[in-house]
């Protein structure tokens, strides 16, 4: 972990090049295996560590198949997949509107798309002239739909007033019900399910 430290430490100094090729291999802790996906479509293996965060912006580690350690900024990927002991994830680079973000594909369904923001997330502060890592629980959730712009956030504070204003324009039945017990912040991926299956026509979700 040591190492992984370090290795984002020197990072963080070239934050405007978005890249960074480091020669050699270097044994970093923390890295899964998966793929980033290229702008062009491609598909290029190796292995995913952790997403930083730094004055808002996401950047993540990959380590090819090679060894070669680069850090990618979302503006030079379309996104990654990884998969752990346990589960697999798919992260699509998005912008919201201020920030370049990394964002947890849930699932897909008639132009609608729930991401949700990593769980736990590390953030780079400067203390003295020296960047530190700290990381921190968030709940977030980003909803994009296909006739709107940039994916909209949705947080506990504001999630109720968002929903209300999108479906009551297709389902006013189920914008009465949210903010309602089932219909809370917590069911937030079964609300976005229902939305979507309980719409009458097949095409596209056009809010």
């Amino acid at each position: 972990m040591a190492r992984f430290l370090i290795i984002w430490t020197l990072l963080s100094f070239f934050q405007n090049s978005h890249k960074v090729l480091f020669a050699g291999n270097i044994p970093l802790d923390g890295l899964f295996p998966g793929f980033v996906l290229t702008l062009n479509g491609y598909q290029l293996t190796g292995q995913i560590g952790d997403i930083m965060e730094m004055n808002g912006n996401h950047t993540v580690i990959f380590m090819n198949d090679f060894g070669s350690i680069y850090s990618y900024h979302p503006r030079m990927i379309r996104g990654f997949f990884l998969k752990t002991e346990t589960n697999s994830f798919f992260y699509e680079s998005k912008y919201d509107g201020k920030h370049w973000l990394y964002l947890q594909l849930l699932f897909r369904e008639k132009g609608v798309s729930l991401y949700q923001m990593p769980v736990d997330r590390v953030q780079w502060i400067y203390d003295k002239g020296m960047a530190k890592p700290f990381s921190y629980p968030v709940i977030e959730y980003f909803l994009d739909v296909s006739s709107l712009g940039n994916p909209i956030r949705l947080t506990r504070a504001t999630y109720r007033q968002k929903l209300m204003t999108l479906f009551k324009k297709r389902n006013i039945d189920l914008a009465s019900k949210i903010g309602k017990p089932g219909y809370r912040f917590q069911n937030l991926p079964e609300i976005i399910r229902h939305f979507t299956q309980s719409s009458l026509d097949k095409e596209k979700i056009l809010l």
